[in-house]
Order: structure tokens, then C-alpha cells, then sequence
């Protein structure tokens, strides 16, 4: 049987990445978005599976989970989304569509799968940020939907023991087409490299082994973390 890995995302810097890294060992990924042509490039690139699917549709999510069944040996959620704004300018709806992008998807995405990954024992990865832990000027919509994913990593991990692992990387920023706005300045670029003691922005290829281990059955005793991968980021400061 195929062992499968959905991948939320899977067109993303992040998602696509962890697909290629699949792709090289005994396991089958699947990407999964709403963009079709990308879907096409993308599959064809590693020779794998795609699905069409809005996260914000539940019912998508459904079909394409009970499309694949018992084959389903874990679940990345990929998607994110950054919304950066001074608190006193937003909005509820800000609030309320990075929730549904965030967490909610994540939420059905894992719902919609739990017998198959509870037969196989399988794993789930979730994908933070860096700013839940460390504050960020104007992440206030971004932080509290992420926040809220590290809160459902550890409970979630909790409910399924032992027969699903459960965990979640959280990152810095990222080269990906969420943050072409920030880093295609080169001077903003730079500044952000700079805080990091390792400075660099982080490609989606720094995730990839990571995150295939987790999800992975080599994990046979690793659930409930948050991992961080972010150049030092959240732990180091190199001066003061």
C-alpha cells in the first residue's frame, strides 16, 4: 500500500519542499492548493500526486481525504497567511479570516483524517511562526492565529497518544511568494538578514529534512514540540 502524505500548501516554498524530500524515500506526497496551474508545474517536477482544494471549503478537505483513504500516513499544513497591521487599524475580520486560513483549515484538514492516520500511526506537522514567542511590532493578527496552532499542537498531540505524533516548526521569515513584499527590497532585505545570528533569510529547502523526520515513522518518539527554525532567532542575541 502508498504510504501518503497530504501537504497543505504544497505549491509553497515550505509545503513544496517537504514533497521533494518525501518524494526521495518510501513515502507518496500529495500537494495540495487551490491553484490548478501551479498544481500541474509542481507535480510534474517530482512526479507525484495533486488535488485541487480551498481550505476554507471543508467539504473540499473532506473529498480529498476520503479520496485517499486508509492510504494516509500523515498531514503537513503548509498554509499561512501574513496580515501586518497596528492594532488600532484592524479589523474583526482580520482577525476572524487569519483564523480560518491558519487554523481553522488546519482544524478540518486533521479532522477529516484522524481514522486513517490513527490506523497507520501516523504524524501530523503544523507550521507556526517565530513571533508567537518573540513579539513583533504589528503581528497582532498573525500571532494570535499561529498562537493558536501551537495550543492545538500540544492538545491535539495529548488526544491522539500514542497512536498519532503530533508537532510543529515555527519559523522566521521565509523566502516565499507571502513575503516578496518584505524581502524583494534589498535594503529590507539585508536588515532582516541582520537580526538573525546566522543571517539569512530561510529557504523552504531548510525545512524539508526536518520536517520529513517528524512526519515520518523514523519518529517513533517525538511529539507535543515546537520546533524552531529561524537562524537563532528566538534564543540567541549576539550583542547586548
Amino acid at each position: 500500500m502508498s504510504k501518503k502524505i497530504l501537504i497543505f500548501g504544497g505549491t509553497g516554498a515550505i509545503g513544496f519542499s517537504i514533497a521533494k524530500r518525501i518524494s526521495k524515500e518510501n513515502y507518496t506526497p500529495v500537494i495540495i492548493s487551490r491553484n490548478e496551474e501551479e498544481l500541474i508545474i509542481k507535480s510534474k517536477e517530482i512526479n507525484c500526486e495533486y488535488e485541487i482544494c480551498d481550505v476554507l471549503d471543508k467539504e473540499q478537505i473532506d473529498q480529498v481525504s476520503k479520496k485517499h483513504g486508509d492510504t494516509v500516513f500523515g498531514v503537513a499544513y503548509c498554509i499561512g497567511s501574513i496580515n501586518l497591521k497596528p492594532l488600532k487599524i484592524t479589523k474583526d475580520d482580520d482577525f476572524i479570516q487569519s483564523y480560518k486560513i491558519n487554523t481553522l483549515g488546519a482544524i478540518n484538514s486533521i479532522k477529516s483524517n484522524i481514522e486513517s492516520l490513527a490506523k497507520n500511526n501516523g504524524a501530523i506537522l503544523f507550521f507556526s511562526t517565530i513571533a508567537v514567542q518573540q513579539g513583533f511590532t504589528n503581528h497582532s493578527i498573525v500571532s494570535s492565529s499561529k498562537g493558536a496552532i501551537e495550543g492545538l499542537t500540544l492538545s491535539l498531540a495529548a488526544e491522539f497518544a500514542p497512536k498519532i505524533r503530533v508537532n510543529c516548526i515555527a519559523p522566521s521569515l521565509t523566502d516565499s511568494k507571502m513575503s516578496q513584499k518584505m524581502v524583494s527590497n534589498e535594503n529590507i532585505r539585508k536588515a532582516i538578514e541582520n537580526m538573525h545570528p546566522i543571517p539569512k533569510i530561510g529557504q523552504g529547502e531548510d525545512f524539508g529534512d526536518l520536517s520529513y523526520f517528524l512526519l515520518s515513522q523514523k519518529n517513533s518518539w517525538i511529539t507535543g514540540q515546537i520546533f524552531h527554525i529561524d537562524g537563532g532567532r528566538s534564543t540567541l542575541r549576539l550583542k547586548g
